[in-house]
């Protein structure tokens, strides 16, 4: 991390984090009450960073800025990556297995994804399963009721929330979910072809988009809330 404060708070701070903490602040609240705002794991570094760059009711209107302006870089959409899996090297702009891994090491606050299919091959496997492990870090999947096991997924992720589609009234079979992707911090989307896979992530030919966007994480992240119960059903 860098060792100038402000620019170690901005890369510590979410958007989410920073917007709050400035609203807070912006009511009147003391910087301990704003504090508050960032979830219980992060607070104590959160409080050092602050304290660094002398960011707090103290200097209220100044802190205010510098969170803002925190807050709207870290919202601004900053990069569209092309991810691929071929076979042998032939991938040279991005590797779906390192990418995937390496957002899901890198979540804060939650981990939001989906795949037709889950296997207990795919890098996936192991990577969710230790996510899930870390204290304040929500992972939901969404998976197909056919295709797999979600029942197996669910008893490997206990600490996870496991879903899968459900039959509509009058249907005779559930859903197809064949939607792919990996949110991570309502901030950073994995859309991709590739299902949760051995073959998919490192012999086939697959295609991902890495996007980082708030606005379109986020919307992926409420719209599937809004269909638990609808269209996905909890496993249990």
């Amino acid at each position: 991390m860098s060792t100038d404060p402000h620019t170690a708070l901005g890369a510590f701070l979410t958007a989410y984090e920073a917007q709050r903490l400035a609203t807070v602040l912006q009511a009147g609240g003391t910087t301990g009450q704003a504090l508050r705002e960032v979830h219980a794991t992060r607070r104590s570094e959160a409080k050092r960073l602050l304290t660094a760059a002398t960011i707090g009711a103290e200097d209220r209107t100044g802190s205010i800025a510098v969170l803002r302006a925190v807050a709207g870089a870290r919202a601004v959409q900053t990069a569209i990556t092309p991810v691929w899996t071929m076979p042998g090297v032939e991938a040279t702009t991005g590797r779906l297995t390192s990418e995937a891994q390496r957002i899901i090491d890198d979540a804060r606050m939650s981990i939001v994804c989906a795949s037709f299919n889950f296997t207990p091959h795919s890098g996936m496997w192991n990577a969710l399963k230790n996510a899930a492990a870390r204290p304040g870090l929500s992972v939901t999947v969404y998976l197909d009721a056919h295709a797999g096991s979600p029942e197996a997924v669910a008893a490997h992720l206990p600490k996870a929330t496991a879903l899968r589609t459900l039959t509509l009234p009058g249907g005779h079979q559930p859903l197809v979910s064949h939607a792919k992707f990996i949110v991570v911090d309502r901030a950073i989307t994995l859309l991709t072809s590739a299902n949760f896979s051995y073959s998919a992530e490192n012999t086939n030919i697959e295609l991902g988009l890495l996007v980082h966007d708030t606005n379109l994480a986020t919307s992926i992240e409420t719209l599937m809330r809004s269909k638990h119960g609808i269209l996905y059903e909890q496993v249990t």
